[in-house]
């Protein structure tokens, strides 16, 4: 059988790849090396790819020689044999298409079901890189590890059950561009993990939850940094660094006590912002849970009357943002002007 990378070009030497060619294979974006090739630069120097997150494409030097043979998609964190037209990888949820469409990497690495596992460390570095073209059915995962695993070819559609939810019910709450979010939900469906990593959530957490509608938990984060921020807003208004003096309390704001407590405090709201930047996704599936349940529980609904319930109670709301970025700010003027008022500033 002819592989995928014959009658194309090795970028580094600009060879044409030949039948019985030792090829090394990127596991990032799929770019294929003569293994001397790859040796020589201990990496991967398709970096365009890389930087826009695309995968390496065939461009064949014989039209000729354009494979026509159906080629197997795979994950590109575990490796793993996915179908066509899968949305999640079926081992460790990952999703399977980036929302522009593209497909993710080791979704254009051919892999016949004869292969052997194999990955080795590429000299001068330690990157790795696939041992040849062919990917096994039994994967092995970066370092070997894993290695002589057999994967359970289980597609993952719409009608999936996710804990005893149907996955598009999932797919539509968060929204079909929200890929990301539902392959976390996979993951604490099937690994019963709690923690994944949310940079919205961890750096604006209160606004986060107000664009996902979770009010209480915006409500929450936003009354807490509010509290955790009293001393740096007495310590402000006091000052004179806004440009004049608001008023003055009398509090030494030289103190070591003072510093102290500005100090604990965001020390305290930094500890919350970590805290929704992990568990923010996990809070969000069970609200997706709660919220499709309750939705299928109600027998008066027809499909399209349940879908559409779905996807109004959960997606996304930028006014909710802007009412929850506007309530800080008054938050913030209130307590100033509540302080003005009860302190002089003489």
């Amino acid at each position: 059988m002819t592989n995928r990378y014959v009658d194309t070009k090795c970028i580094v030497c600009s060879e044409v790849f030949a039948e019985g060619d030792d090829i090394v294979v990127c596991p990032e974006c799929g770019t294929p090396y003569h293994r001397d090739c790859w040796n020589k630069e201990g990496r991967c120097v398709n970096t365009e790819l890389h930087e826009r997150g695309f995968s390496w494409q065939p461009v064949y030097e014989n039209a000729e020689s354009e494979q026509t043979e159906d080629i197997p998609h795979r994950c590109p964190r575990c490796g793993a044999q996915a179908e066509e037209g899968q949305l999640f990888c079926s081992e460790c949820g990952m999703p399977l298409m980036q929302p522009n469409g593209e497909s993710a990497p080791f979704n254009n690495m051919y892999a016949p079901p004869h292969a052997n596992d194999s990955f080795s460390n590429a000299a001068n570095g330690g990157t790795n890189a696939f041992n040849n073209y062919d990917m096994p059915n039994s994967q092995a995962g970066p370092n070997g590890f894993g290695a002589g695993m057999t994967v359970r070819q289980i597609k993952l559609t719409e009608e999936s059950d996710i804990d005893g939810i149907r996955l598009g019910d999932l797919l539509e709450f968060a929204g079909r561009r929200s890929v990301s979010i539902v392959g976390s939900f996979i993951k604490f469906a099937k690994m019963r993990m709690k923690t994944s990593i949310n940079i919205p959530a961890l750096l604006f957490p209160e606004l986060y939850f107000f664009y996902r509608k979770m009010t209480k938990e915006g409500i929450f984060f936003m009354l807490c940094a509010f509290l955790l921020s009293i001393p740096q807003l007495i310590y402000f208004g006091q000052s004179g660094d806004l440009g004049m003096v608001l008023f003055n309390t009398g509090i030494d704001l030289s103190s070591r006590t003072f510093m102290n407590v500005v100090s604990i405090c965001s020390f305290a709201n930094s500890i919350l912002s970590i805290i929704a930047g992990l568990f923010a996704n996990y809070r969000y599936y069970q609200l997706a849970r709660a919220s499709i349940l309750k939705i299928r529980a109600d027998e008066t609904l027809d499909e399209d009357e349940i879908r559409q319930r779905i996807r109004m109670s959960g997606g996304t709301s930028w006014a909710r943002v802007i009412v929850a970025a506007t309530a800080s700010m008054m938050l913030t003027l209130v307590f100033w002007f509540i302080l003005g008022a009860k302190f002089t500033s003489g």
